[in-house]
C-alpha cells in the first residue's frame, strides 16, 4: 500500500506549458558523440533557437515547440497530424473509423495505427470494467456540445443507443476489424494521445532533444528543458477562461493529459452536460469531479485513463491508478479541492500540494504487513459524507480523521514511524457508535480513559471523548460529523 501526501490546494483542469517560468532540476548529462573529424559537431541546446509551429487538427489547436535549427521538422510533424486525422476521424468520409461505422457488420481492413489504438482501448476497457468504451459512438452522436444549442437528447433514444455499446464485441483479426451492425466507434478519447506519442517519436528520431508538444489537453515533452530543469505545465483553472492556470505541475519528458467538464458542454436547468459520457447510460457522467489529470510516460494511456478515471470517480479511479506502475493522477473536484494519488508529489511544482483520495487505496490483502495495513487518515470531511461519526487522530507525526463504519465493525492500525526506525503502534476498534483502543505496543501505564468511547456517553466521561496514549504521544477524540466537517474547513482555510 502506498502512502498519500497530505496538504491542500484549490483545484485544477486543462494543461498549458509555462515556457517562461524556470523550473528546478538536475543538469542533463550529454553523451559523447563521434569524433569531430568524421561528423559535424551538434550545436549545444543554448545555441539552438526556440521554434514554434501551430496547426488545427483533431478539433483542437496543436502547438509544437522545439529547440532546433530545422523548423521544417515541426512543419512535417503537423502534416503528419493531418494524415493521422484522415485515418482516425469519425466524421471524415473514407477514414478507417468511418468505414468501420458504415460497414454494417462486414469486416474492414484498417491501418496498423487503428489496430494498435483499438487493442490499447480494449485493454483499458477490460481494466476498468467498461468505464472506457470506444463503441460509445451510438450515444455520443446524439449529443451536440459545440453548436451552443443546448439540446438534450431524447431519453428513449439514448437508452436504445447504449444497447449498441459493448467493446467486447469488437473483433480483430490481423488488420481486419469487424463491428456488429448497429455499432460504431469513436476514438476521440484516445486518438490524440496516440498521435502525440507518434509525433514525439518522429521528432526524437530526427535528433530533437528538447521540445514541448501541446495537443490541447495533451502535453508531451521531449527530454528536459535546455537548462536541465523539468518543464512546468499549468493546469487549467476549472472556473476560468482557457489559459488561466490553477496549479503548476512538472513534466520530465513524459505526458500530462487532462480531461474536464469545461472542455465541451453546456449548462441547462442547473445541470452541467459535458462530453464525458457514461458507457452504461449514454448520459454525461455526474460525480463530484471537474477534471482529471494523468501523469505517465505514454500519452495514449494518459489520454484513455483521464477519461476512464473521470468516469470511475476519484475513489475507484484512484484505486485503478494505484495498481499501475509509473502512472499518477490528480483529481479536481467541482468544489475546487485537489486530490492526488500516492506518488503525485514528483509531479507537483514547489509550493503545490494535494489531498489524499479518501478510500482511494486498494483494500489490504491478507498477507500484507501491519505497516501496509496502517490507517490512511482523512484530511477533509463534509457534512454530506455518510459516516455516523469520526475519530480525530492527533499524533506526533500525523493529524486527521478516521470515519466510523456505517454498519458492522472494523479495526484500523495507527502507525507512527520514528527517526530511529522504530514504529509506534495502536489498534483502534470502531463501530457506528464509537471506538476503543484494543492494542498498543507500549505498557499503557500512562494511557487514560480505557474502554469504549461512544456518542451516547462521550459527554459524561471525565475527559469527555478522549483516549490518550502518552508514551506514543497520541490523542484520539470522538467527533460528530458536523464537528469534523467544521474542523476540516478550518484546517483547509475554507
Amino acid at each position: 500500500m502506498r502512502k498519500f501526501l497530505r496538504g491542500c490546494l484549490p483545484a485544477v483542469a486543462a494543461v498549458a506549458v509555462l515556457m517562461s517560468i524556470s523550473g528546478c532540476g538536475t543538469k542533463q548529462e550529454t553523451t559523447p558523440g563521434p569524433a569531430a573529424e568524421t561528423v559535424q559537431m551538434q550545436k549545444e541546446p543554448q545555441e539552438l533557437q526556440k521554434q514554434t509551429r501551430v496547426g488545427f487538427y483533431l478539433d483542437t489547436v496543436i502547438t509544437l515547440t522545439a529547440y532546433t535549427d530545422r523548423p521544417e521538422l515541426l512543419e512535417q510533424a503537423l502534416e503528419e497530424c493531418g494524415n493521422y486525422e484522415k485515418r482516425l476521424s469519425r466524421t471524415i468520409e473514407g477514414s478507417d473509423v468511418w468505414k468501420l461505422n458504415h460497414a454494417e457488420g462486414k469486416p474492414v481492413t484498417v491501418s496498423d495505427d487503428t489496430v494498435r489504438i483499438l487493442e490499447t482501448a480494449i485493454k483499458v476497457s477490460e481494466m476498468s470494467g467498461g468505464a472506457f468504451d470506444v463503441t460509445i459512438a451510438p450515444a455520443s452522436v446524439l449529443w451536440d456540445f459545440t453548436s451552443g444549442s443546448k439540446t438534450i437528447p431524447d431519453a428513449q433514444a439514448l437508452a436504445e443507443a447504449v444497447t449498441h455499446v459493448d467493446y467486447r464485441l469488437i473483433r480483430i483479426d490481423g488488420n481486419e476489424v469487424t463491428l456488429p451492425a448497429g455499432m460504431m466507434i469513436d476514438l476521440g478519447g484516445i486518438a490524440k494521445g496516440y498521435i502525440a506519442d507518434a509525433v514525439k517519436e518522429k521528432l526524437e528520431n530526427a535528433g530533437i532533444a528538447h521540445a514541448v508538444l501541446s495537443f490541447g489537453g495533451n502535453i508531451v515533452t521531449i527530454g528536459l528543458k535546455p537548462d536541465g530543469s523539468p518543464w512546468r505545465v499549468g493546469i487549467q483553472d476549472i472556473d476560468e477562461p482557457a489559459g488561466k492556470s490553477m496549479a503548476v505541475s512538472l513534466n520530465y519528458g513524459g505526458s500530462t493529459v487532462t480531461s474536464g467538464i469545461y472542455e465541451r458542454g453546456f449548462a441547462a436547468d442547473g445541470v452541467i452536460y459535458h462530453h464525458i459520457l457514461s458507457s452504461k447510460t449514454g448520459w454525461p457522467v455526474q460525480n463530484d469531479l471537474a477534471s482529471v489529470t494523468i501523469f505517465s510516460d505514454s500519452s495514449v494511456w494518459g489520454d484513455a485513463l483521464s477519461t476512464t478515471v473521470f468516469a470511475l470517480g476519484k475513489e475507484e479511479g484512484a484505486r485503478l491508478i494505484e495498481r499501475m506502475d509509473g502512472i499518477e493522477a490528480m483529481f479536481i473536484a467541482r468544489d475546487r479541492t485537489i486530490y492526488g494519488t500516492s506518488g503525485i508529489g514528483k509531479y507537483l511544482a514547489e509550493g503545490e500540494t494535494c489531498l489524499p483520495v479518501p478510500g482511494g487505496e486498494e483494500s489490504p490483502a491478507a498477507e500484507e504487513t501491519a505497516e501496509q495495513r496502517a490507517a490512511v487518515l482523512l484530511v477533509q470531511v463534509r457534512e454530506t459524507d455518510p459516516a455516523p461519526g469520526y475519530v480525530l487522530v492527533q499524533g506526533a507525526q500525523s493529524t486527521g480523521f478516521l470515519a466510523l463504519p456505517e454498519e458492522g465493525e472494523t479495526e484500523r492500525e495507527i502507525l507512527q514511524k520514528q527517526p530511529d526506525g522504530t514504529v509506534w503502534r495502536n489498534v483502534v476498534h470502531m463501530t457506528p457508535e464509537g471506538f476503543c483502543v484494543t492494542e498498543a505496543d507500549c505498557e499503557g501505564k500512562d494511557c487514560v480513559l480505557e474502554g469504549e468511547v461512544t456518542m451516547a456517553n462521550m459527554q459524561n466521561r471525565p475527559l469527555w471523548n478522549m483516549v490518550i496514549c502518552a508514551p506514543h504521544r497520541l490523542t484520539l477524540s470522538l467527533c460528530t460529523p458536523a464537528e469534523a466537517a467544521e474542523m476540516s474547513r478550518k484546517w483547509l482555510g475554507q
